[in-house]
């Protein structure tokens, strides 16, 4: 029951907003086939059942993450103003590394740009690029579904590429057939406002509408609230395996008739050993008797 179920939420969450025409012939598939249900660890205190549910709960939200990534393209794409590519390879180029040990400021960054077919440290994958060709503009982001916060030692590897890639990504663009890109941004896409990330670098919710110019973050709500309602429906059959197992588990360790009787006979038993080993006592103190005058003295 749990697997049909917990499949049901996968294909659910895969086809809620599924990607537009325009949308699927601007973007690259995904390379990484969503993981199915099947694989978990099974914790041994809360035993197979209970670690399945409980895998399947983080598996969802972990699959809201990518669900917002992909509803955010489809409603950029939607606007008609846009262009999106998404899990972009970029190069981090050793010219673009040296700049950022060099410890220059965001402001100077933010005015060079560097060759994208220049030698490479490594290759970054960046969640969204949106490109409006109009205007010769290009946004790099990262999307975080930003329900707590990512510790230091973490984002400061995503704030290091996507300077990086802001360098970069007007080379990289006139590549793929965008030569008049001439103004880039970078940023973090923090649905629900908690990453960490600072202020400048970051865009809430609440910010997504303003910064476009188009009307995503409804859709956003409605992709999120969908998926929520899905799971809250599926949760009682979800849990269902497991309080049978709990169930199941309480009526092995039952004692039956035989066994009530013979645990009866036990300690009717013990008891009478206890007696008849007993150490001999004396009858104890006596109480004073109500009779009895206290002596008066001269």
């Amino acid at each position: 029951m749990t697997q049909r179920r917990s499949n049901t939420l996968w294909k659910l969450s895969r086809t809620l907003f599924p990607p537009s025409p325009t949308w699927r012939s601007r973007t690259p598939r995904r390379r990484s086939s969503p993981t199915r249900f099947r694989a978990f660890n099974e914790d041994p205190i809360l035993g197979p059942d209970l670690s399945r549910a409980i895998a399947v709960l983080n598996s969802v939200v972990k699959r809201h993450g990518h669900l917002l990534e992909r509803t955010l393209a489809n409603g950029l794409v939607a606007s008609g103003r846009f262009d999106v590519l998404v899990e972009v390879a970029i190069p981090v180029t050793d010219a673009a590394r040296e700049l950022l040990l060099a410890r220059n400021s965001a402001e100077d960054l933010a005015r060079i740009t560097i060759r994208a077919d220049a030698s490479a440290e490594r290759i970054v994958s960046i969640d969204l690029v949106v490109i409006d060709p109009e205007v010769g503009w290009a946004g790099a982001y990262e999307v975080k579904r930003g329900n707590g916060a990512i510790d230091g030692r973490s984002r400061r590897p995503i704030e290091h590429d996507l300077k990086a890639t802001r360098m970069v990504l007007p080379s990289y663009l006139a590549k793929r057939g965008y030569p008049n890109i001439t103004r880039v941004t970078t940023g973090v896409i923090d649905y629900y406002g908690a990453t960490g990330f600072s202020k400048e670098l970051k865009i809430g919710r609440d910010e997504l509408d303003g910064h476009f110019g188009a009307p995503v973050r409804a859709t956003l709500d409605k992709v999120t609230k969908c998926l929520r309602d899905a799971l809250h429906a599926e949760l009682p059959h979800l849990f269902a395996t497991v309080l049978e197992a709990i169930q199941h588990e309480k009526a092995k360790l039952q004692p039956g008739p035989a066994e009530i009787a013979a645990a009866h006979d036990d300690h009717l038993d013990t008891v009478l050993i206890e007696i008849i080993n007993a150490r001999p006592t004396g009858p104890g103190p006596r109480k004073p008797s109500a009779f009895m005058q206290t002596p008066r003295t001269a």
